[in-house]
């Protein structure tokens, strides 16, 4: 290398210049370093044997929708363990998906879990360790569509001296193309004279 530094530039001209650069650039890559690189195999976290498991909403409550057959619930589990557990119903109309394969929960960490109901029922959804121990349970509740919405109202005034008690309904649609319609009573009573009074209502739109 140190006869490349005694080239003389000015006699060898363009071609010496150019030997000049290489021979720099070789020398500079001879020097530099390559970097120890080194893998370390990641750890596997292991379970462990879950004794107890904490489930939100304490009870699932849930209603069809008009014009739905089924419905489908969430919730969530949490374990101060990283461990594994089994989902288990004994009641056909509520689908545990992959009743066999494991929820894997990590320590500390809330894990969503849904099931699909079939059809409108109550009943209670177990969850296991892997030992087949029940360490908590799912009560659930899911009522049918409603076919229509009602409303009752009590009122009182004292400077007019007439109490009231007024009912309502209303249906609710099963599609966007089905009239709404609505109807509501009421009846009144003078407390100073015993009158009575009141009227009903019919409503309807499309």
């Amino acid at each position: 290398m140190q006869h490349a530094s005694n080239i003389d530039l000015k006699r060898s001209g363009l071609p010496g210049l150019c030997l000049w650069a290489a021979l720099t650039a070789a020398t500079a890559a001879a020097q530099v370093s390559v970097p120890k690189v080194s893998i370390t195999p990641s750890q596997v976290t292991t379970t462990e044997l879950a004794r107890t498991v904490l489930v939100q909403p304490a009870q699932l409550e849930a209603r069809l929708n008009p014009g739905m057959s089924t419905t489908t619930l969430t919730f969530t589990l949490l374990s101060p363990i990283t461990t594994e557990v089994y989902l288990k119903s004994q009641d056909r109309r509520l689908i545990v998906r992959l009743p066999d394969a494991p929820v894997r929960l990590t320590a500390h960490m809330t894990q969503p879990v849904s099931v699909l109901v079939m059809e409108p029922h109550a009943g209670q959804l177990s969850v296991l360790n892997r030992s087949g121990d029940v360490i908590g349970t799912v009560p659930y509740r899911v009522e049918s569509a409603k076919l229509v919405n009602q409303n009752l109202s009590l009122n009182y005034s004292p400077g007019g001296a007439r109490l009231g008690l007024n009912y309502s309904v209303s249906g609710v649609p099963a599609s966007i193309f089905d009239p709404r319609w609505s109807a509501s009573a009421n009846v009144s009573l003078k407390t100073d004279s015993g009158q009575l009074g009141g009227g009903v209502s019919v409503n309807l739109s499309w």
